[in-house]
């Protein structure tokens, strides 16, 4: 194509996605999350509490809200590219579909954390709010002299822990949140996240990455066997460096977003939970997740 052809290409294209995008096919069951989700006024609150945690709820709502966009997009995309040729398909997930493929598997890693950050925050607060005796300190929390630097998910996860265990919904969230990111995702999507992050990601639809993959491994010699045999037997306390073949293989782009809509909805849980245990610690009607 030449470059007015190719022009003409994407605006043909953009206004097939506008048309998908606006389908009910679209994720029409998947709705945007309310900025209003808990009204914190059943409280006196200490400090600035209250707007602690209406700023990070807001934050997080955005955050969810924004996957979501994306999700949408991407379904809408994959709908349009369906209708092409194989080439043409290649230059629309170039364009459009890589992109929001991308954003969309970092999002269980980065609102898992995000979570347990706000969760944190938030919680503490609440309690701060019904307990007199409860103190204004978590057990991260570092002097000023102290060298600054984001503490390891675990550690922070059962700070979480600490702060929610006395709310049925914190069990729940706790539970949801460890599936946000797990293995499993991690095997699924070939690691997609880390090794965006960290070295060399798969492909989408065609390719391999990493053919020659270099690794530590355990030293081994040949060990003659009573029955005569030779055997390979480990070098205790012995590596050698290995080379060889390998290759990553390229990830679907139809079996991602199933993935990573799954992985949504555990989101969407852990939102609710949150809510629900705001709402019964002001003394709202609570939601009460199950």
């Amino acid at each position: 194509m030449t470059p007015t052809e190719y022009d003409e290409f994407l605006r043909k294209a953009f206004d097939a996605f506008l048309a998908a995008r606006a389908s009910r096919d679209c994720l029409a069951n998947y709705h945007y999350l309310p900025y209003d989700a808990v009204d914190l006024s059943g409280l006196r609150w200490p400090g600035m509490g209250d707007v602690l945690i209406r700023d990070e709820l807001r934050e997080l709502t955005n955050n969810l809200n924004a996957w979501l966009t994306s999700l949408r997009h991407w379904h809408a995309w994959l709908a349009v590219a369906r209708n092409y040729s194989e080439d043409d398909r290649w230059e629309l997930e170039h364009e459009f579909i890589a992109t929001l493929a991308t954003f969309c598997l970092f999002q269980p890693s980065a609102v898992r954390d995000a979570f347990t950050f706000v969760v944190t925050n938030g919680m503490h607060q609440v309690r701060r709010a019904i307990d007199p005796a409860y103190k204004d300190h978590l057990p991260l929390d570092k002097a000023p002299w102290e060298k600054r630097g984001y503490p390891a998910r675990g550690r922070v996860e059962q700070q979480l822990k600490t702060v929610v265990c006395q709310w049925p919904s914190g069990a729940v969230l706790l539970e949801n949140l460890k599936q946000l990111d797990d293995e499993v995702v991690r095997r699924t999507t070939s690691d997609f996240r880390n090794r965006a992050s960290h070295s060399i990601a798969p492909r989408f639809s065609i390719g391999l990455t990493r053919a020659v993959t270099r690794a530590v491994v355990q030293a081994t010699r040949m060990e003659q066997q009573n029955d005569g045999f030779f055997h390979v037997v480990p070098i205790p306390g012995q590596t050698v460096i290995s080379y060889g073949f390998g290759g990553t293989e390229a990830l679907r782009f139809e079996e991602m977003l199933d993935l990573n809509l799954k992985q949504f909805r555990i989101a969407i849980t852990c939102f609710d939970c949150y809510v629900s245990m705001l709402n019964a610690a002001v003394g709202n009607s609570d939601m009460g997740v199950k």
